[in-house]
């Protein structure tokens, strides 16, 4: 009876936890289908639920953004495009109809240069998520005890020396890792970035609309959030202006 009523609530319990999921599948092909129809909006509105839920996923934001990419809608496409990048960083797909996305935009803006280093760094970091970074500092850990244990009950020489050199090299692999994983953890706290979702909006020297604009900013351009005051948002561009602008017309990322 024990062991009955035991399988009786894992089998319950599995029931409810697949809903969602068979449920959230579901809707994604029927909004696979919408979208193959060139039903765009409805196929939105379904992708829309499946993120309500609480579930996101690279290939879902990827969708959403071609979805609005189709529409015209240049803003909401790279800040989808941004979101499954933030998921699958390699992805070369994503990438590219990122560019396309951004080359729609109206905003032109010059980054400030970078030296070698920094951009030898930002490639570097930029190969995983923090989680990727995370996730292979742990196997690297695991990978350097079992070569130690292989190292230290190893009876030849040979393979004592090939245990020993290997070791060494997950250590190293490691510590870079952890590294990584750290850096990419602070950059992540200390940067935030939004997407412009108005068609157009000035940016101001002060949080308020009586004060000077600096420049004008468009649907689409990724800015960097400095400061909140309100419903202002303090904001950077890349070719480092600053200036405020309404909270309103940013989504965060």
């Amino acid at each position: 009876m024990k062991y009955l009523v035991n399988f009786c609530v894992f089998f319950i319990l599995f029931t409810i936890q697949g809903q969602p999921k068979d449920k959230a599948q579901g809707l994604f092909n029927e909004a696979t289908q919408n979208y193959k129809n060139e039903q765009y909006k409805k196929a939105i509105e379904k992708w829309d639920t499946i993120l309500d839920n609480g579930q996101h996923s690279a290939a879902l934001y990827y969708n959403i953004a071609n979805a609005h990419y189709k529409l015209n809608q240049v803003g909401p496409s790279i800040y989808y495009y941004e979101k499954a990048l933030a998921l699958a960083p390699n992805d070369t797909q994503i990438k590219t109809n990122l560019a396309f996305a951004q080359n729609a935009k109206i905003d032109t803006i010059t980054p400030l240069p970078k030296t070698f280093f920094s951009r030898w760094y930002t490639l570097l970091v930029g190969q995983f998520t923090f989680d990727g970074w995370a996730v292979m500092a742990v196997v690297c850990s695991c990978v350097f005890s079992l070569l130690f244990l292989g190292y230290y009950f190893a009876s030849a020489e040979q393979k004592k020396r090939l245990f020993f050199t290997t070791a060494i090299l997950s250590a190293c692999l490691f510590i870079l890792a952890l590294t990584m994983a750290t850096v990419s953890y602070k950059a992540l706290q200390k940067k935030i970035f939004a997407i412009v979702f108005s068609q157009a909006t000035d940016v101001k020297t002060a949080p308020k609309n009586s004060s000077d604009t600096v420049f004008v900013i468009h649907q689409g351009t990724k800015v960097q959030l400095l400061e909140a005051d309100g419903l202002w948002s303090r904001i950077g561009i890349v070719n480092g202006i600053e200036g405020w602008m309404p909270s309103s017309d940013l989504k965060k990322l």
